[in-house]
């Protein structure tokens, strides 16, 4: 490749070249954000206390792991939670349904609703 095509084609290859931006190259400007992009990652990693050796990369996995299904366990027992607290609105719901109904037939002792007639 000669020297005059390398200077003209960018990494990426998306803009035509010699555009730039604040009178940089677009080739200077894209390895310098993978360079911050690279930077960023290491420092996110570092803060999970990621490594980027492969020592203790089994204990990590493990941990990890573990921490995963204990997790999961514990949204689990949250849902279970919400589901029994619906559940009890719900009955509440239901009962005080059945007391207005109870009440309205007192007030025709007679008269079986059509809905009543189908079910039977």
């Amino acid at each position: 490749m000669s020297s005059s095509s390398s200077s003209t084609c960018n990494l990426t290859g998306s803009s035509p070249p010699g555009n730039s931006v604040n009178g940089l190259p677009d080739q200077f400007l894209e390895v310098e954000a993978a360079g911050r992009r690279q930077e960023k990652q290491s420092y996110v990693m570092g803060l999970n206390a990621v490594d980027l050796d492969d020592e203790g990369s089994d204990t990590l996995f493990t941990r990890y792991s573990i921490d995963s299904v204990y997790l999961s366990y514990l949204a689990s027992q949250y849902r279970v939670r919400q589901y029994t607290h619906f559940l009890t609105i719900l009955k509440r719901e239901e009962n005080a349904w059945a007391e207005r109904v109870e009440k309205a037939m007192d007030l025709m002792p007679n008269y079986t609703p059509p809905v009543a007639r189908l079910v039977a």
